[in-house]
């Protein structure tokens, strides 16, 4: 079975002719935040969080099951909130299969706080301000 995911793309630019100029329009404020995780071998992959703005997009119906997790909020970004859901989400998880984990998170304001306590085959570590770039493996080409 193959699924095939949709979702908005703007035009960038539009036929006119050169000298012409395009008046109108406005910058489309439709947003999606995807967050990913692998091991360090990138063999072994967490299932993707989206995170939208509808609770149920017209583009769900009819669909049986999804292949990522999905939550929403009026601006489509990451919240404290949705990050613990999933975190403890995924703990329940490790337990489940008897696995232990750590994850990286950069700097975000959104990532838990304190949460460390809470869990038991998931720890964080926290990666130090400014060096996201260099440091954090999803930005070193896993």
């Amino acid at each position: 079975m193959r699924l095939i995911y949709f979702f908005n793309v703007c035009l960038k630019k539009t036929l006119t002719f050169k000298k012409e100029k395009c008046f109108g329009g406005k910058q489309s404020k439709a947003r999606l935040t995807v967050m990913l995780g692998a091991n360090m071998t990138g063999h072994q992959k967490l299932k993707p969080l989206v995170i939208g703005r509808s609770k149920n997009p017209r583009c769900f119906r009819g669909a049986k099951s999804l292949k990522v997790d999905y939550d929403f909020n009026k601006k489509s970004w990451m919240t404290s909130e949705i990050c613990e859901k999933w975190v403890q989400k995924l703990d329940k998880r490790m337990i489940a299969e008897c696995r232990k984990i750590a994850i990286v998170f950069n700097n975000c304001p959104a990532r838990p706080k304190g949460i460390n306590q809470k869990l038991k085959n998931v720890t964080f570590f926290y990666l130090p301000p400014n060096t996201t770039s260099k440091l954090q493996p999803m930005d070193q080409g896993m």
